[in-house]
């Protein structure tokens, strides 16, 4: 081989991944915008697509001898199957869902993340055990993740277990702050008409008025109520809960 034969080989390989990787984007982004709209089988083809050029994106890395970007690309044709996972569950299709994000857990057992949107699931089909053991592991991986204090807060409630419940909201209200904030990509688990819990403690302080509530520790629900509104003055739920509050106090 020449050469300039090898310098074109080289050029037409370099094209070849660019191509594929905008395309995987493409389609990736394509999938985001499926989903917001409600659009659930285009999200899933989106999707799709975009794990197949990952896919090929990693095989092209692999060819070239760059194992590194190779492994990203094959770890973001993984993730493709959690996104999938989250637009099963909009669809109702629960145990698929399950499916999905326990097929990404095997191949990536050391994202907290994952672990947290499986407890989330698990939540919503009432399985709150198998939800808190999930959530155990999550912390296991990120012991200073907000989201999963509070989400295993909100399962502790569940299970009756209040007192621990405030230990875990306590400690989320403790670690949230705009800058440290690592929510899941999908809140899944809300005691709020909120669909996500904000990048502050709004909707911790909240749950955790909600739990002094059951408790009938009015006075101490009526406060973490106020702490919630102050920072998220339009909380309507937050608002509904401290007007019951005042009428007990």
């Amino acid at each position: 081989m020449s050469f300039l034969r090898k310098i074109y080989d080289g050029s037409l390989e370099k094209r070849k991944i660019r191509d594929t990787e905008k395309d995987a984007v493409k389609a990736y982004s394509k999938g985001h915008v499926s989903l917001r709209l409600g659009y659930y089988q285009e999200a899933i083809d989106s999707y799709s697509k975009a794990e197949e050029l990952w896919n090929k994106l990693g095989d092209l890395f692999s060819a070239q001898g760059m194992s590194e970007e190779a492994s990203k690309a094959y770890i973001r044709a993984v993730e493709t199957w959690f996104d999938i996972s989250f637009v099963l569950y909009r669809m109702g299709k629960c145990e698929e869902a399950l499916e999905l994000i326990d097929k990404t857990l095997e191949k990536q057992s050391n994202n907290p993340e994952i672990f947290c949107s499986k407890a989330l699931l698990l939540f919503e089909k009432e399985m709150y055990e198998d939800a808190l053991k999930c959530l155990e592991s999550a912390l296991n991986l990120n012991i200073e993740d907000p989201g999963a204090w509070c989400y295993k807060g909100n399962t502790l409630c569940k299970l009756g277990r209040h007192d621990e419940a405030l230990e875990a909201y306590d400690r989320s209200i403790e670690l949230s702050n705009p800058l440290a904030f690592q929510f899941p990509r999908f809140a899944w688990i809300s005691r709020s008409p909120s669909s996500q819990i904000k990048s502050d403690s709004a909707q911790a302080w909240y749950c955790k008025g909600a739990a002094l509530f059951e408790l009938k520790r009015y006075d101490e629900a009526q406060e973490a109520l106020d702490n919630s509104l102050n920072i998220e003055p339009g909380f309507e739920g937050a608002k509904e809960l401290r007007m019951l509050c005042s009428k007990k106090v």
